[in-house]
């Protein structure tokens, strides 16, 4: 049986939760759609309403993680969605998304309570040793 807890999942040892905080550390630095998903809008279309006009988009593609860390500054706009928290961003300029990614991030880093762990045995909730994960929170 478990008896430790870190960002929802079940350990059988303080060690395999050291090791999952590593690879933790390394999602939050390197793997954001984890916590959220980021489409061009493509395909413009102009809607005739009887109150005026409105531009409506399609949404491209999802980016993966290496092409949302890769963003940088062109006339591109994006859908930018939180798996965590339910924020869905229209209309973000390219040079904003970082930003936006980050914000979503923290959502994310807080909702998994990544600084620390629950040690069912016990009934405590335990500081993570291991990595300073404060940043992300």
């Amino acid at each position: 049986m478990s008896r430790y807890f870190y960002a929802t999942i079940p350990y059988k040892t303080v060690t395999d939760v050291e090791a999952a905080v590593r690879n933790m550390k390394d999602t939050l630095e390197n793997k954001p759609t984890t916590w959220c998903v980021v489409k061009p809008q493509i395909n413009p279309k102009t809607i005739h309403l009887p109150t005026g006009n409105v531009i409506g988009w399609e949404a491209g593609e999802a980016l993966n993680d290496t092409q949302i860390k890769a963003l940088s500054s062109s006339d591109t706009l994006y859908n930018v969605y939180a798996i965590q928290g339910g924020e869905n961003l229209t209309d973000v300029k390219e040079k904003d998304v970082a930003a936006k990614v980050e914000v979503m991030r923290k959502v994310y880093a807080n909702w998994a309570d990544v600084t620390s762990y629950y040690d069912s045995q016990d009934n405590t909730q335990k500081s993570v040793t291991n990595e300073d994960m404060s940043g992300y929170v």
